[in-house]
């Protein structure tokens, strides 16, 4: 685990400012979900912690200790990409073990790390397929057990669940936070799905024209006075509500209103408290994420 400051980073190109004044702390062990519309500097910010792009102005920091000018590779930053960067000609288990045998990890201490993340990402049955014959589910889980194999400092999540369609994405989406919150990685998520990033994350950056707007708790977010986020943030957080079950054991939570819906997240049990949501639109949807304890 490790802390994440990012202190007046500024980034142009070509004159043209991208990243203005972008100052965040995020404590050891968040999740953190950045989010904005198309240019206002999302994937610039996220290639500047990568140590892609070293900003004109400002610092990242990790732990205490100024990255700004360390190279990618000594970092220690899992990047997990939008189309998953799978090799197709390598098995799922050579895939998770790429990072490690770049690194010349022992081959024991190798094989030990694939068998942990296979089982973590319950991926273990598939340890011999090829990236074709699996699910988007699938090749995400891969994905995330290889830039978590290496034991990174920070992880980030590059649009990774955009690739899923709708009906697999909430389900992903809650299985990869219960990991990440399970290992306690520093992870920051870029999305353009507003729903997946407080379905995902326990804070929310929103960048507009390369500047900070808010960081906060998505319900505060959602709250925000900001024109802004008024305008952009199209979602409704209803309430919280404890989670109950049906005589035939199936979980549910009680909306406001009184409408009885039906969960199955991982990691949840009769009598936690979740966080109930409804999307605005033409048709309304709901959906159900837990909240932190810790």
């Amino acid at each position: 685990m490790a802390k994440l400051r990012l202190a007046g980073i500024r980034k142009a190109f070509d004159g043209k400012v991208v990243l203005e004044d972008v100052s965040i702390d995020v404590p050891s062990g968040e999740i953190v979900a950045v989010i904005g519309p198309s240019g206002c500097g999302k994937t610039t910010l996220f290639r500047c912690i990568l140590g892609e792009l070293r900003p004109e102005g400002g610092s990242v920091v990790v732990d205490d200790l100024d990255v700004t000018r360390v190279p990618q590779e000594k970092r220690g930053v899992g990047i997990v990409y939008q189309g998953y960067a799978l090799f197709p000609h390598m098995s799922v288990r050579d895939n998770v073990a790429y990072g490690l045998r770049m690194r010349r990890a022992p081959r024991r201490e190798a094989d030990e790390k694939v068998s942990e993340m296979l089982d973590l990402v319950q991926l273990r049955h598939r340890a011999d397929a090829y990236p074709g014959t699996l699910s988007g589910g699938e090749k995400q889980r891969v994905a995330l057990a290889r830039a978590l194999a290496v034991n990174p400092r920070l992880l980030l999540l590059d649009e990774a669940f955009t690739a899923l369609d709708a009906t697999t994405r909430s389900q992903v989406v809650q299985e990869v936070r219960a990991i990440i919150k399970r290992l306690g990685v520093t992870t920051l998520l870029i999305t353009h799905d507003q729903e997946e990033a407080f379905l995902f994350s326990r804070r929310v950056l929103v960048l507009n024209e390369g500047r900070v707007v808010t960081f906060d708790e998505p319900e505060r977010v959602m709250r925000h006075s900001h024109p802004f986020v008024q305008d952009f943030v199209k979602m409704c957080l209803i309430h919280e509500a404890k989670v109950e079950t049906y005589a035939s054991g199936t979980m549910f939570v009680t909306a406001e209103g009184g409408a009885q819906i039906p969960i199955q997240i991982p990691g949840v049990a009769p009598g936690d408290v979740v966080h109930v949501m409804v999307k605005k639109g033409p048709t309304q949807s709901i959906e159900v994420w837990p909240t932190d304890a810790d």
